[in-house]
Order: structure tokens, then C-alpha cells, then sequence
């Protein structure tokens, strides 16, 4: 049988090899079955057929080196036909090895070559024929010629959808390489965003807040002295470090509304997580299963921190669980409000010593734990990993019914990994 060549690396069908052996051994036997008794088929048929069958077996490791090689078999072969349909007595069964030589053709050449080979074979075996039968060669010759067709253009078709096929492979690869490459530059996209956010809040704490403060430590330091030199002038003093407090106050209120979700404050927090499940889907390719139990409620700080948790727990399931499902269970009870991430990817220990750089767990754990919280992870190799915090509601409030501005709405790194 053919070789592939180098055109294209690609499986070949058994189904060919097996028509290509049927033919031949359809030969052997009609072989024994014509042979009259006391007037066997004579040596010379039986060394041309065992001729065949040798460069038969020699043809497919020379053609994977050389792949011309298949050209010089099909014509050796096609002669060893030709001398088997001369050969006394003569048999017309021997063309049915033209059809063997088809599918060599159709299988193992190009397009065109084999196109060729074909036409070729066709007219060799008629000529054959005619030399063998005569005019008889009329009775013959259409059934060995539509066979080979038939053989020759299947196995044509049968390598092109191989190759199709090894074509679609190789594009099936390099679209999951351009996925992990684009993945990648997302993740380096969002890092530089995220340091760029840093950068920004750096800055701004410098430019309103520091300088408050600043100036507070200045006043506190002028009434410290006058209290020694001139008592008269504290209360002045104590009633502009008040105001000083007041707007260094109103100043980090208002760093702490722009660090604050949009989302969050705009549409609540289960649209929020609603759209975060969307956009991990979109580009992560992570299908995030959320359940919401109860009314919506709560303060919206804590709803952040129920947020910025969820973005976390769901940046650990994409980058490390090994898993393309997830499920997010989201319940507000009368007390607290209880969020599950829970995954069956590779898991890991979580008593285990963890890489220093890596941060997404303790951040997630304080940013709980800062109001008043608790989270848990349950997690062993190869069962998954769940994630579960617990916000409770009557910490979170306070006396107006308002969540207090503090450490919860602070943004924590993302991404760091568990």
C-alpha cells in the first residue's frame, strides 16, 4: 500500500489497504478454483503473482523515503499484470489487480498523479485484454475498467478527508495557542490596568488625604505648644484640627465611591455577579452555574465584598482547577450573607506551604474577615476546591443602617493565584 508522503502528516484508512488485499487474494483463489485437474496453473503464473506480492510489501517504507518511488511500483506492477494476462492458460480474473493498483493511486499520489494513473491503468488493462481475448475483451474489460474507477476515485476521496482532516487538526491547535496567547495578553492587560488603578490611588491619597493629614499633625503640634505658651489660642487650634479631620473624612469617602464596583451600586449585586459569570464565560471559557436564594439585601459595602470575593474565588476555579464548570450559590439569610464558589478541578492542600507571591487567598480572607466575616476553603488533590464566606449583616450595619467606608471597599490584587 502507499505511503502518505510528506505533503501533509496525516492517518491512513484501513479501509483501501483492505481492498487492495481483497483483490489480491480474490486472484489466489480464482487462481486454485480454474486450475483443471492433471493441468495446474503453470509455474510462471505463480511467480509473477509472488513478483507482485513482493513489490507490494517493498513499495510503502521505500516511498516514505522516496516519494517518486510510487510512480516506478505502479509500473512494475502494472507489467507484471500485463505478463500474468498473457501468460497460457489465460485468465481475464488478473485484471481484477488493475483495481488493486487504483486504490495505490488514488491513496497514495496527488490529485493530478493520480488522476493520471488512473486514466493510465484503464487503458493498460484494455489493451491487455484486447491482446489476451480479442474482441472477447469487450465481455471484460467495462467491469475491470468501472472497478478501477470506482476503487481509484474513492480511494482519492478517502485520502483527501484525511487530510481534511489532519488540516483541521493543525487549525484546531494553533486557534488553542492563539486562545492561550490571547488569554495571557488579557491577563498582562488587566495587571497593567490594575497597576495603573494603583498608581492613580497613589496619588490621589497624595494630593487630598496626605496633605490633610499632614496638616492635622501641624495643628495638633501648634496646640501641644500653645497649651505650654499660650492656652488661649487651643480652642482655635482644636476647632481647625477638627475641620481638618472633617475633610480628611470627606476625602477618603470619596476615594473609597470611586474604588466602589459601579456595578455594584447600579444595579445590585446579583446583576453584578450575573454579568461577572457572563464575562468569565466570554473569556475564560468558564461556565459559572449561579443560584441566588432569597431577597436581595444588605449594605452596599458588603455586597462589594461579596463581589470582590466572588471575582477572586472565580479567577483561582479559571487559572488553576483544570475545570471548564463552576457553581456560585449566593443566600441572604435574615443575618448574614452567604456566598459558595465550588469547583471539581485538581484541588490542592490547603495546609500545604504556598508560594509567597501567590496572594488570592488571604486577600479574599482579610477583605471577609474586615467586616466582621469568616471564610473557609475545603480542598484536597483531585476534589475540587470549595470556597465559602460568611458576611454577617448586623457587623456590617451601623447605627443609620449604613456600612460603614473602611478596609471592605479597598481593592485587593487579582489574579494572584491561591
Amino acid at each position: 500500500m502507499p505511503a502518505t508522503g510528506k505533503e501533509e502528516r496525516r492517518r491512513d484508512s484501513p479501509l483501501p489497504f483492505a481492498l487492495y488485499v481483497l483483490a489480491y487474494l480474490s486472484v489466489l483463489v480464482r487462481m486454485f478454483l480454474a486450475a483443471a485437474p492433471g493441468d495446474p496453473v503453470r509455474p510462471v503464473a505463480w511467480a509473477l503473482m509472488a513478483g507482485f506480492l513482493a513489490l507490494s510489501v517493498a513499495q510503502p517504507p521505500l516511498a516514505a523515503r522516496w516519494r517518486a518511488s510510487t510512480h516506478v511500483f505502479l509500473a512494475l506492477q502494472a507489467l507484471v499484470v500485463v505478463a500474468l494476462l498473457l501468460t497460457r492458460p489465460q485468465f481475464d480474473f488478473y485484471a481484477l489487480l488493475f483495481v488493486g493498483l487504483s486504490i495505490v493511486a488514488g491513496s497514495g499520489l496527488s490529485t493530478r498523479s493520480a488522476a493520471v494513473w488512473i486514466a493510465a491503468i484503464c487503458v493498460v488493462c484494455v489493451l491487455a485484454l484486447a491482446a489476451s481475448f480479442g474482441r472477447d475483451a469487450a465481455i471484460y474489460a467495462p467491469s475491470y475498467i468501472a472497478g478501477s474507477l470506482i476503487i481509484g476515485l474513492y480511494g482519492r476521496a478517502t485520502q483527501n478527508a484525511e487530510i481534511a482532516r489532519a488540516r483541521s487538526e493543525q487549525l484546531r491547535v494553533e486557534l488553542e495557542a492563539a486562545n492561550r496567547r490571547l488569554h495571557a495578553y488579557a491577563e498582562r492587560a488587566e495587571e497593567a490596568a490594575a497597576e495603573q488603578e494603583r498608581a492613580h490611588l497613589a496619588r490621589d491619597l497624595h494630593d487630598a488625604a496626605t496633605q490633610t493629614v499632614f496638616s492635622m499633625n501641624l495643628t495638633a503640634e501648634a496646640a501641644r505648644i500653645a497649651l505650654r505658651e499660650d492656652p488661649d489660642k487651643v480652642g482655635g487650634l482644636l476647632d481647625r484640627l477638627q475641620s481638618l479631620a472633617r475633610d480628611a473624612l470627606a476625602e477618603m469617602r470619596t476615594l473609597v465611591r470611586e474604588l466602589r464596583p459601579s456595578s455594584v451600586v447600579d444595579e445590585g449585586l446579583v446583576k453584578s455577579l450575573q454579568r461577572l459569570a457572563a464575562l468569565r464565560e466570554r473569556r475564560d471559557g468558564l461556565h459559572v452555574a449561579l443560584a441566588v436564594h432569597g431577597q436581595e439585601g444588605g449594605p452596599v459595602d458588603l455586597k462589594e465584598t461579596v463581589f470582590r470575593t466572588a471575582r477572586e474565588a472565580l479567577t483561582n476555579v479559571a487559572k488553576h482547577a483544570g475545570v471548564v464548570e463552576s457553581r456560585m450559590d449566593l443566600t441572604f439569610g435574615p443575618n448574614e450573607i452567604t456566598l459558595v464558589v465550588q469547583d471539581y478541578g485538581r484541588g490542592f492542600d490547603p495546609g500545604a506551604d504556598r508560594n509567597p507571591d501567590r496572594y488570592g487567598l488571604p486577600a479574599m480572607r482579610e477583605r471577609v474577615e474586615s467586616v466582621g466575616g469568616s471564610l473557609t476553603v475545603h480542598s484536597s488533590p483531585g476534589a475540587g476546591t470549595r470556597v465559602e464566606a460568611r458576611l454577617p449583616l448586623a457587623r456590617a450595619e451601623g447605627p443609620a443602617g449604613t456600612a460603614p467606608a473602611g478596609p471592605a471597599a479597598a481593592p485587593a490584587p487579582e489574579g494572584g493565584g491561591r
